[in-house]
């Protein structure tokens, strides 16, 4: 079966529309962080969001450290160390055949990764480069055995898609005689079929230590917590936002190596992804949270669960930000008296099976909500996408920086766990048709069935 080919039209739209943007909503500069703002009023200017991860390296420097002390533990084969291209000096031949190999590697397991767990993903993944280990053995390939590598991993344009970049790539590499077939800028990279802007980051950042952001589902998570962006992450509005601060981020902290390009960048999206997929999940593990000091998030959190009661007051603001919507100001008014409420997820399991409370902050505030589960659902996939088993996290060690325990931390964990915004699915429409079923009885006692009308699409 032969990959069909994108017309020539369509492929220029794609590419035009991947093009980074600049937004009309860009987070300024301001002469000083902002104090942290107390919910649920959150009366702030939109400079209040910039990132406190820009101030100075010492939180990221944090993040990364973290970040070499998890590497290793789930055993991703696609995680290797960075190739310094100083260390080729007058060897480029073999310095762009390990650049393309390497690169190579970094673009199939992000696209394995796409709506797929690492469990799954580890086997195929080596099957695949054992099978085909350059991008010229993928392009050499035929489509059908292609196809047959991928069967039991689901969404199979996306290897067709890899097999069409392959062979795009080495085209390119031979019509201007080079030895590394993937170039090393994203907005290149975005130029092959199936590449988009994450994947190209990744690639770029990974494999060539290009200062070049990524943002997923999980990243996103992160970024709103740690600039206290009570957004859709999905919204398009707010993914121009995040993506304008992934750049900034990524090209601040790889200013750390004081070179073009280090392993910091890569190193550091890596860290961002991992974070967010075993400590800043939708029900975050703040105590153990390496950047816990500059997310603004939970400094709310600590402003709300230390604020009386009395003073909670909703103010009516003008000059409000116009990114951040409306926090659900009935479940944060009254911070409750956690008391014996806290307690392990197995304990708040049973309590929520023997009743059932609406309408009290309590509710919001437990260690596992029926709210937040289900407004959860549609992220699960997204949050085990970097996470090979649940638990992982928790054999984390925790920030030295975290100090809080107990009912206030709880709290907090609770109100952090309220970004980014959630938005309820919809219900599928429920509809109606009349079928009529008839049932033919032989002698022998067996029954045949014969069903009339049925819907234009499904079963």
């Amino acid at each position: 079966m032969a990959p069909r080919k994108t017309p020539a039209k369509a492929t220029t739209a794609i590419k035009a529309a991947r093009s980074p943007k600049s937004t009309d909503f860009t987070i300024p500069t301001p002469a000083k962080p902002h104090t942290a703002v107390v919910p649920p009023s959150r009366a702030h200017h939109t400079a209040y969001h910039y990132p406190l991860l820009l101030e100075g390296h010492t939180s990221c420097r944090a993040l990364l450290d973290w970040f070499d002390t998890v590497e290793k533990t789930r055993n991703m084969p696609w995680r290797k160390l960075w190739i310094n291209p100083s260390d080729f000096e007058e060897r480029d031949e073999q310095l762009g055949k390990l650049l393309g190999q390497r690169a190579y590697e970094v673009w199939v397991s992000e696209v394995m990764l796409q709506q797929t767990r690492v469990s799954t993903v580890i086997p195929y993944f080596n099957t695949w480069v054992s099978k085909w280990p350059t991008v010229q053995d993928l392009a050499n390939a035929k489509h059908d055995d292609v196809l047959a590598a991928w069967k039991g991993l689901g969404y199979y344009s996306r290897a067709t898609r890899l097999h069409e970049g392959a062979k795009a790539m080495i085209e390119r590499s031979k019509s201007n005689g080079l030895s590394c077939p993937l170039p090393s800028k994203a907005i290149e990279l975005q130029e092959f079929p199936g590449i988009g802007r994450y994947t190209a980051g990744a690639v770029s950042s990974i494999a060539f230590g290009e200062a070049e952001p990524v943002l997923d589902g999980n990243v996103a998570r992160v970024l709103c917590r740690q600039l206290g962006l009570y957004m859709d992450a999905k919204d398009k509005k707010a993914s121009d936002v995040l993506w304008e601060e992934a750049d900034r981020l990524v090209k601040h902290v790889s200013t750390l190596s004081g070179t073009n390009t280090s392993a910091i960048p890569g190193n550091w999206n890596q860290a961002m992804m991992e974070l967010g997929s075993t400590i800043c999940t939708p029900k975050p593990q703040c105590a153990a949270c390496p950047i816990q000091a500059t997310c603004r998030a939970f400094s709310e959190g600590q402003l709300l669960s230390n604020k009386p009661q009395s003073t909670l007051i909703v103010g009516d603001i003008e000059d409000a930000c116009k990114l951040c919507e409306s926090l659900p100001t009935e479940e944060l008014l009254v911070i409750p008296d956690l008391g014996d409420e806290v307690g392990t997820t197995q304990t708040t399991k049973k309590r929520k099976a023997s009743a059932k409370q609406n309408n009290t902050i309590s509710q919001y505030f437990a260690v596992a909500t029926s709210k937040a589960s289900a407004s959860i659902v549609d992220e699960e996939i997204e949050h085990d996408v970097h996470l090979g088993k649940t638990g992982v996290a928790n054999k984390r060690k925790a920030s030295p920086s975290a100090t809080v325990s107990g009912p206030n931390m709880e709290s907090r964990v609770a109100y952090c766990s309220l970004f980014p915004k959630r938005v309820t699915k919809k219900k599928a429409a429920e509809e109606e048709c009349v079928v009529c079923i008839i049932e033919a009885c032989s002698p022998a006692g067996k029954s045949k069935w014969l069903i009339e009308q049925r819907p234009a699409k499904g079963m």
